[in-house]
């Protein structure tokens, strides 16, 4: 029995290696993030959590210097609004990496980032940046369509 808990234990061990998990703060309306995975394959992840319904916007990039290189194999963002895939805009040595120029419709709730890819034995890096808008609300637009409405009639009533 005793070996078992202890197989068990090391399976866990070792599958934590090649990961990394954050939480990014969104509260202003963008978040930087960064790592420098294992060596080898990786898959990192960085959650956040929206209360509103947002538009968002995401690039990564591999930093390179000398024999270091991160390989990306995909990067996907994943939540209640669907799985979205960041497209590769540059290819080796410096791999850029971003959302569809639109960005992503998101609605609130629990949202997680997640980096798949290869890292040299030199140890390369990469850094990154995820930023979100609020939608308006339809009311929003409703008082905006009414205002304009007043401006008009004010001014065609004075221009009479």
């Amino acid at each position: 029995m005793k070996l078992k808990q202890l197989a068990a234990a090391v399976l866990v061990t070792a599958s934590a290696f090649g990961a990394h998990a954050d939480p990014l703060d969104l509260s202003s309306g963008s978040a930087g993030f960064s790592n420098t995975p294992v060596i080898g394959g990786f898959t990192d992840t960085f959650t956040f959590t929206l209360t509103t319904p947002s538009v968002a916007n995401g690039s990564l990039t591999s930093a390179l210097n000398g024999a270091q290189d991160v390989d990306f194999a995909s990067i996907t963002l994943t939540g209640p609004s669907g799985v979205f895939a960041f497209t590769q805009l540059n290819p080796d040595p410096v791999e850029v990496w971003a959302l569809p120029a639109a960005g992503a419709s998101l609605a609130s709730g629990a949202y997680t980032l997640t980096v798949i890819g290869t890292n040299s034995t030199a140890g390369g890096s990469y850094g990154g940046n995820f930023a979100v808008t609020a939608v308006p609300e339809p009311e929003t637009y409703a008082l905006m369509l009414a205002g304009l409405m007043v401006v008009g009639f004010l001014s065609k009533r004075r221009a009479s």
